[in-house]
């Protein structure tokens, strides 16, 4: 009895029920995620690092990094990591590619947005420890997959305001503004270890018809007749005949009156 009783609490003080047994560390990827993280990790607690295939790990240790590429277990032994009780690690999804949403905060000088340029970018990583590195230098660790995201919209933004693109393009030219993007977004990304395989703008729900050039208006009949009348030509100069015209007119109306006069005037003497 007392035997049995022994090996019970033998049983007991195991390192898996004394909670000793070490604890896996393993990548947690959101769907259509590149990028995950674990912030300051106690390293006494005596961790496995696990990866899988297809992935890249990082352990960051007041800044500076050691990378693990091979798909495996890795004891994280704090007899082995000495002067550091914490670390961060990093994860990179290298065999996905993320298919995820973008927007711009990009507003043309000609015309404002009434909606913000969105669309949707497929991204994948070529070269983890760029990635890894500039994360660090950026101290963006914390972000994740938005870190990808803030460089997608920044980037485009970057591109609209250098070709002044106006609401116009963006409404009308959809598909020849994206192609633009794309061309203008891969020799950008690329030294960032990233490689974007495709970008699309989201149609415009109902963009605003461009406004025709005004037409001449008719004057309706009413502001016609109301219209104020035109002047008159300026009568002429009298020439220098005209006295003499007047003159023979007037004896002609005498000689009417008094024909007897007219006569003796002409008669001889």
């Amino acid at each position: 009895m007392i035997k049995n009783l022994l090996a019970r609490l033998l049983a007991n003080l195991k390192p898996g029920n004394l909670g000793l047994r070490p604890h896996t560390l393993s990548a947690n990827f959101a769907p259509d995620s590149l990028i995950a993280h674990r912030s300051q990790h106690n390293l006494l607690e005596r961790s496995i690092l696990h990866l899988a295939p297809g992935e890249a790990a990082y352990l960051i240790i007041n800044g500076q990094y050691t990378p693990v590429y091979e798909a495996g277990d890795y004891p994280l032994d704090p007899d082995n990591i000495p002067q550091a009780e914490t670390a961060d690690i990093l994860y990179l999804n290298t065999a996905a590619t993320a298919r995820r949403p973008w927007q711009s905060a990009y507003q043309p000088s000609q015309r404002r947005l009434d909606q913000p340029l969105t669309g949707q970018y497929t991204l994948s990583i070529h070269d983890p420890e760029t990635v890894c590195r500039t994360i660090i230098e950026n101290q963006t660790l914390e972000l994740d997959d938005d870190y990808l995201d803030q460089i997608i919209s920044y980037t485009i933004d970057q591109s609209l305001i250098h070709e002044q693109v106006s609401a116009d393009d963006i409404d009308y030219q959809t598909e020849a503004l994206q192609n633009f993007l794309k061309a203008w977004l891969r020799p950008q990304l690329k030294p960032l270890g990233l490689t974007l395989h495709d970008l699309r703008i989201a149609r415009r729900a109902n963009p605003p018809r461009p406004q025709p050039a005004p037409q001449p208006v008719a004057t309706p009949a009413y502001a016609r007749e109301s219209a104020a009348p035109v002047a008159a030509e300026p009568a002429t100069a009298p020439t220098a005949a005209e006295p003499r015209r007047r003159r023979r007119h007037q004896r002609q109306r005498q000689s009417r009156r008094n024909p007897d006069r007219a006569s003796a005037r002409r008669r001889p003497v």
